[in-house]
């Protein structure tokens, strides 16, 4: 059944009026997709939403067969499923999301519409965007609206196969109502063409955020100067059932559309399987520097006894061949033993063909400023979602040909607020690209095709350096910078990229509250224990007579408290640091602490409280230290920078967001009046942290930086106090630029380490050497 099916997916109300045969006018699609099955020769099972289980991949659906409705119950969902409706319910719309997510199906329509606030923005966002007109607050559209239809092939190309306009609830032409808006026939042709043309702008950026919406209405607004602007998205069953009024044929043709597409799909998925099979034999062609490449210059590959491949740097030149083909000089294959048969670029790998020709490519200054071309068929760029205007390692290795590095940024689950002004902020982590190459791709896990394993989202571009819209294979490696994603997209991601994913688990407060017991670093952990009851937090008050409250999930000194017991008084005083300004809570007794403290909601919370360290001073002013601890290779740690970060007077918080102004640790220690040994304090707060990395090493997770705040209470002894996996470096942004750099490019430098390919030495052109053998000796 699978092979000539298509799942489409109904609410329970649609559903059940199918089963009981009590379809309304505006269920009549359903009949007309069970139409268009029979003359395509696919079965189209109707699956009810609450009835399917997508973990199990089973469905209860029903079919319509010569004209009979036939109850299936629960079956094997079909690989291709269609979504032609737009939920309001959350559960719904979860499992559609999860759907999207598993491998080997492909979902048509995960949304059906987006959220006009989202839309607006991404609009309003984008460069490519901004002379599109949106409707401004003091504005008053006249009641025309026009609507436009997006359908995409199963290429990824749009195409818009109507438009036309509404008049209150009147159903027109574009030309019936532009001119009953207007009166001017000489600007209709011109302002439909240009309604066509950003409408294929915004659905080309719709793609890269939404990549499995096939089809989509976009509803513009007439003004009453005769100017449209752009209002919102809306679903397809709205424009279907306009369209039915007026039309019936082309809403017809319409809903034929996902059927057609089904059947598109299942013969690409058919074509990919006997593709990429060759013979050993080409037909093509392509031009080498002023000659031209023929197929009786190509030789057998050269068998050597060298196991080593190194890596060359390229350039790719595209030729067209209907076959995965890959040409490359003999003097890039004579030194190697066995002919590859696999080309890998991200976590996919496809057979290819090689070929080898004679040239005499020189290699003794191969960079990424001198790459040699290599030539690549158009079939492999379309297949495998090749940038070739970028510059690449390539190694070969275990019959591969691996394009790399491909490192990968992963964004938040929202990603309609990730667009090229704000990945603009990433910039400074690309000073050194020259060194390495390859391609970086930000994406969502949200705009990842599952079932092909292509990420959509933006690439950085290192000559014009700024980003673009792409997509490429999931990288091999991943920087998660971001940590509202589903666990189940991180496990998936882990899976793919064999554990190359960094900052694969977010380490919170009170993950280092349950190290306290660890041997190695026990006796630096301050006393921490979760708040759940009043009683234990006023037993722990009594006893260390101060203490901080702080939230698990929140990071640079937000929501914080300092508890104190005042002797003399047997009161309370709480200090709430959640505001820029410390306000002070004086209470008479534990009643009205605990009446305080659910008033502000922390019962509602996920607190901890500790020891309050008294911290060393430097004129009157707390201090503590930042260490950043960055992972160079795998199980192998340095400490990229250390600054201390000094509070103002009389505050308690040291956070540079709360005005703490940030010095070097040699600074501060040389300004206190303890008399303390810089050197010695140095290598006991370096020891410490290259403990707690250890530490997390060991963990079945994989870290590779960590911002810990140290404090050095009044003898200059170190406490670990938190430990974050996306710290702030704004203070080294002001005490020390270069460093900043540094530590801003070292989780690159790990991403293509990790991958095995090269980092050359700044200094020696075109000679290479990692970067962790020169830097860290």
């Amino acid at each position: 059944m699978d092979e000539k099916s298509i799942g489409i997916i109904l609410s329970m109300r649609q559903w059940n009026r199918l089963a009981q045969e009590e379809l309304n006018d505006d269920d009549s699609y359903v009949l007309q997709y069970a139409k268009a099955g029979d003359e395509l020769n696919f079965d189209v099972l109707f699956i009810n939403i609450e009835g399917l289980l997508v973990n199990e991949r089973k469905g209860n659906a029903i079919m319509i067969k010569d004209e009979e409705i036939v109850l299936l119950g629960f079956v094997d969902i079909p690989s291709i499923i269609y979504n032609p409706t737009n939920y309001h319910r959350k559960k719904n719309n979860r499992t559609i999301f999860k759907l999207a997510q598993q491998t080997g199906v492909t979902l048509i329509n995960e949304k059906n519409n987006i959220k006009n606030k989202h839309f607006l923005e991404l609009i309003a966002t984008h460069p490519e965007l901004k002379d599109i007109n949106l409707i401004a607050e003091n504005q008053i559209p006249t009641s025309f609206s026009f609507y436009v239809l997006g359908q995409k092939d199963c290429h990824h190309q749009w195409t818009t196969p109507i438009i036309y306009a509404k008049n209150n609830d009147q159903v027109l032409t574009f030309k019936e109502a532009y001119l009953l808006l207007t009166g001017d026939y000489q600007m209709q042709e011109e302002t439909q063409e240009y309604l066509y043309e950003v409408s294929h702008r915004i659905l080309e950026i719709i793609h890269y955020y939404y990549p499995r919406i096939y089809e989509i209405g976009l509803q513009f607004v007439g003004m009453e100067t005769g100017e449209i602007r752009i209002h919102s998205t809306c679903p397809i069953l709205t424009i279907v059932k306009d369209i039915s009024y007026s039309n019936k044929k082309v809403a017809g043709r319409i809903l034929r559309w996902p059927i057609d597409l089904a059947k598109e799909i299942r013969e690409l998925k058919n074509d990919d399987k006997t593709l990429h099979t060759y013979s050993g034999e080409t037909e093509a062609t392509v031009h080498v520097s002023s000659g031209e490449l023929h197929d009786n210059n190509i030789t057998p590959f050269i068998r050597k006894s060298s196991q080593l491949f190194e890596n060359v740097w390229v350039k790719f030149k595209v030729f067209q061949d209907h076959e995965m083909k890959m040409k490359l000089s003999n003097r890039i294959t004579e030194s190697w033993r066995e002919q590859p048969e696999f080309v890998k670029f991200g976590v996919n790998e496809q057979p290819c063909h090689f070929v080898n020709y004679e040239d005499a490519i020189p290699l003794r200054h191969n960079s990424f400023q001198n790459p040699i071309e290599l030539f690549v068929s158009d079939t492999l760029v379309e297949s495998m979602h090749l940038p070739v205007d970028l510059v690449y390692q390539i190694q070969f290795s275990e019959r591969k040909a691996i394009i790399g590095p491909t490192i990968g940024l992963l964004l938040g689950e929202k990603n309609h607020v990730y667009h090229l002004d704000y990945m603009e902020k990433f910039n400074d982590r690309f000073g050194e690209f020259h060194r390495y190459g390859g391609v970086t791709i930000a994406f969502s896990a949200r705009s990842v095709d599952w079932e092909k394993r292509i990420a959509y989202g933006m690439i950085y571009d290192p000559v014009k350096k700024h980003w673009r819209y792409d997509s490429t294979p999931i990288p091999s490696t991943i920087y998660r910078r971001n940590f509202h994603q589903k666990k189940d997209n991180i496990r998936q991601l882990v899976d793919i990229t064999n554990n190359n994913l960094f900052n694969s688990y977010h380490f919170k407060k009170s993950d280092l509250y349950l190290l306290k017991n660890t041997p190695e670093i026990k006796q630096h952990l301050p006393a921490t224990f979760l708040l759940n009851n009043m009683e234990e937090l006023i037993d722990f008050l009594i006893e260390n007579k101060k203490i901080i409250l702080k939230p698990v999930s929140l990071s640079r000194g937000r929501g914080i408290f300092i508890l104190e017991l005042n002797d003399e008084t047997e009161g309370f005083s709480l200090y709430d640091y959640r505001n820029m300004t410390k306000v002070q809570h004086r209470l008479k007794d534990k009643e009205g602490l605990q009446v305080l403290l659910k008033e502000f909601g922390i019962f509602k919370q996920e607190y901890l409280f500790q020891t309050y360290i008294p911290l060393l001073k430097v004129n009157n002013r707390a201090l503590d230290v930042r260490v950043v601890m960055q992972a160079y290779n795998k199980g192998k740690w340095q400490c990229t920078g250390i600054e201390c970060r000094v509070a103002r007077e009389d505050e308690d918080l040291t956070n540079i967001a709360r005005g703490g102004e940030a010095m070097t640790l040699e600074t501060v220690i040389k300004k206190t009046s303890q008399g303390l040994s810089y050197s010695l304090v140095y290598r006991n707060i370096v020891n410490l942290c290259q403990r707690f990395c250890r530490i997390m090493d060991q963990r079945n997770e994989h870290f590779s930086e960590f911002g810990i705040d140290i404090a050095l209470d009044e003898v200059g002894f170190p406490w670990i106090l938190e430990a974050n996996i996306y710290p702030s470096f704004k203070g080294f942004k002001k005490l020390d630029y270069d460093k900043y750099l540094k530590i801003r490019n070292q989780p690159m430098f790990y991403a293509v380490q990790i991958q095995g390919f090269q980092i050359l030495d700044e200094d020696a052109f075109g000679n290479t050497l990692h970067f962790q053998e020169r830097a860290y000796l």
